[in-house]
């Protein structure tokens, strides 16, 4: 049935509250008085509201926004330096808002706060750690790290209130469908961004896309997050240009996606869409939004796949040619996508069309009897003996190095096996409390059992295991699990935000998907994403702000606040003045400009005396001036500050040797090659 527009007025369901006019007039007319003229806001009032509005648009919107951009501009903020400064200026914010009274916004609800804790509980037991650590440097940058990662769960969490679910929800889609939206133009035309710093470092894969992130398999699952963001705004957005965008944004995705040719970001985006149905409302509505996305993406991925020059990076007039059609078929099939989009809505809120409507009890019982069939079906065609045969493929450290599409067949894990073997067997040597943070580079050096240079395990649950014991990885798992557990049981009670909650919780399972077989964590933005959606989930069972007044004004609570931030600050900021120091140090050498790079290197040895880097530095300094006592110095004390660090007493072998300490060059040099036996340099 179809309304008129003053039918569809009246039939607007009644105004819950009354603004100061409309009080001030029902009043009036309920005591039989003739209305009082209405009240006008002052200045100061109306100034005050522009204000009120304007701070909400800025932790809603523009905090999310701007900081996934900006780490995903920074290489996805894996340099120690960023991801630090993030953190000093979260904490910063935090601090002073705690101060002066305005955070958080709302009564953070019990479920934050006990996410809050669990990572407070990480990051401390990460700081304990560093008293049995290999390296206390590594683990203090470690320490760093998850100090940074509270703190913009922090931010978050003290920014969110009840309804700020949809901004934030909003602002992560736009943040990352731009990014992909970089990522697909600098495939189609490389000369207008920097160079491909990973196709330098990595030549066979110039042929993934890697931009912004340096690292194809991190955009992948950035990509996996955003898609089930982008389904939920293409369906409930308020505008119809807005609803129209997000549905044309998907295929852009998914084609970015293709381009990274990241078979775990293909399992992170189904993960994230079978949540997004079991979780949402109404998920027979959502199908039209995916079906059409789908179409659209899967036209453009078969276009990608016609165009081999394209396809495998190359820089030749042919990929030139092809980027091109691609970038041509690109707007015209998304624009297409938007188009349905903008249809279905206007049918959808007209009206039009069938409106299927399953109860939860029929749609158990279709689901009981699908997975029935679908079990048979298997056992019948052999999926056992299928998923026995991948899984031996995906144990054999080689394959799968073929960077085009037909990497999508292969199972292989590519050493991920053996890095998780070698994670479990580090923790082994004491499963309780393990062997120090950010240390498991050096235990893969000297037991790995394959080639090759590993720096981290490919799997937070594993590395974190290894490194922190499973003190340090009942904390961790606990608040993956638990934001995962309050998303799901959010989204099925009855409320506005069911949608969103079923959006958020389903990028929450792609990141949580993507951290167990790939080294995401060390992508400050990929955590950052992680953080912001468990903060907005969580928050949406906060209290209102208006019960938040007298506790926000007693001294004791801001004043612990205050404690909290400014112990953070300090664990930041001093792996951040001596890797910045370092980093200056570096530059100075490289211009031979050696005694001021001497001189940053002192500066970085101030901050952590406890470093081998500052020493290591300092030692390689003074043997490019021929100061060869002062280098010798320098080099045993790296090897003091690392004992396990192959690094620190290779270089201390050719020190030795220019010294003309024969003995004590070989004694060093046995010790590098015992630490670090697989490697080329000791090949001969």
């Amino acid at each position: 049935m179809l309304w008129t527009d003053s039918e569809r007025v009246s039939r607007r369901p009644a105004r819950t509250y009354l603004g100061m006019d409309e009080r001030v007039a029902a009043m009036s007319n309920a005591s039989g008085h003739a209305p009082v003229e209405p009240l006008t806001a002052t200045p100061a009032d109306s100034l005050g509201e522009r204000l009120e509005s304007a701070g909400r648009l800025l932790a809603e919107l523009g905090l999310p926004f701007v900081l996934i951009v900006y780490l995903a501009l920074k290489g996805g903020g894996y340099d120690e330096i960023i991801y630090n400064q993030v953190g000093v200026a979260v904490w910063w914010i935090v601090l002073l808002g705690a101060l002066i009274g305005i955070l958080p916004r709302a009564r953070i609800a019990r479920s934050g706060w006990t996410a809050l804790g669990m990572m407070a509980a990480f990051v401390c037991w990460t700081a304990i750690a560093i008293s049995w650590s290999q390296s206390a440097e590594q683990s203090t940058a470690e320490l760093g790290r998850v100090a940074s990662y509270l703190g913009v769960f922090a931010l978050a969490m003290a920014c969110q209130r009840p309804g700020s679910l949809r901004r934030t929800v909003h602002a992560i889609a736009a943040a990352i469908a731009l990014v992909a939206g970089l990522a697909l133009m600098q495939r189609f035309h490389p000369s207008w961004f920097p160079d491909n710093g990973a196709a330098k470092l990595i030549p066979a894969s110039r042929a993934r896309l890697n931009y912004p992130l340096n690292y194809w398999n991190g955009l992948a699952a950035m990509i996996a997050i955003g898609i089930p963001l982008l389904a939920v705004v293409a369906q409930k957005a308020r505008t119809l240009p807005g609803q129209a965008l997000a549905a044309a944004a998907i295929p852009a995705l998914t084609l970015a996606g293709y381009y990274t040719v990241s078979r775990g970001g293909a399992l992170e985006i189904a993960v994230a869409l079978v949540v997004l149905l079991a979780l949402h409302p109404r998920r027979l509505a959502l199908l039209p939004v995916l079906g059409s996305s789908a179409l659209g993406a899967g036209i453009l991925v078969a276009g990608a796949n016609q165009r081999d020059a394209l396809q495998n990076g190359l820089l030749s007039p042919a990929a030139h040619s092809q980027a091109g059609e691609m970038l041509a078929m690109t707007l015209v099939v998304c624009a297409g996508v938007g188009l349905v989009q903008i249809a279905i809505a206007i049918a959808a809120r007209n009206g039009l069309g069938p409106r299927p409507a399953v109860s939860a009890k029929t749609a158990r019982r279709a689901f009981a009897g699908g997975l029935a069939v679908f079990v048979v079906v298997a056992v019948a065609a052999g999926l056992p003996g299928y998923l026995s045969d991948r899984w031996d493929e995906f144990k054999v450290p080689t394959g799968a190095s073929t960077t085009s599409a037909t990497r999508f067949d292969s199972s292989s894990g590519n050493g991920r096996y053996q890095w998780w073997q070698a994670a479990l067997k580090a923790d082994a040597t004491d499963p309780l409390i393990g062997i120090g943070p950010g240390t498991y580079r050096y235990w893969w050096a000297q037991h790995g059992t394959i080639p090759g240079t590993v720096l981290d395990a490919h799997s937070l649950y594993f590395q974190t295991l290894a490194e922190t014991g499973i003190i340090g990885l009942i904390p961790l798992l606990g608040l993956v699990g638990f934001v995962l557990f309050a998303g799901a049981r959010f989204a099925r009670r009855a409320g506005p935000d069911r949608t969103y909650l079923a959006g958020a919780t389903a990028g929450c399972a792609a990141f949580a998907t993507a951290a167990g077989v790939d080294w995401v964590w060390q992508l400050a933005v990929l955590p950052a994403l992680f953080f912001l959606l468990a903060a907005a989930i969580l928050a949406g069972r906060s209290g209102p702000a208006a019960s938040l007044r007298a506790h926000s004004s007693r001294l004791a609570p801001r004043l612990a606040a205050a404690v909290g931030c400014a112990a953070a600050l300090v664990v930041i900021v001093v792996p951040l003045g001596s890797a910045d120091a370092l980093s200056q140090s570096q530059a100075d050498a490289q211009k031979q400009q050696l005694s001021t790079a001497l001189g940053k290197a002192a500066d970085a040895h101030g901050f952590q005396p406890y470093a081998a880097s500052p020493s290591l530095q300092q030692a390689l300094l003074y043997e490019l001036q021929g100061q060869y006592p002062k280098a010798l110095a320098a080099a045993r004390a790296a090897t003091r500050a690392e004992s396990t660090n192959w690094q620190t007493w290779f270089v201390l072998s050719r020190i030795e040797a220019e010294s003309g300490n024969a003995t004590g060059a070989i004694d060093a040099y046995k010790q590098a090659r015992s630490l670090n036996p697989r490697s080329p340099l000791f090949a001969q």
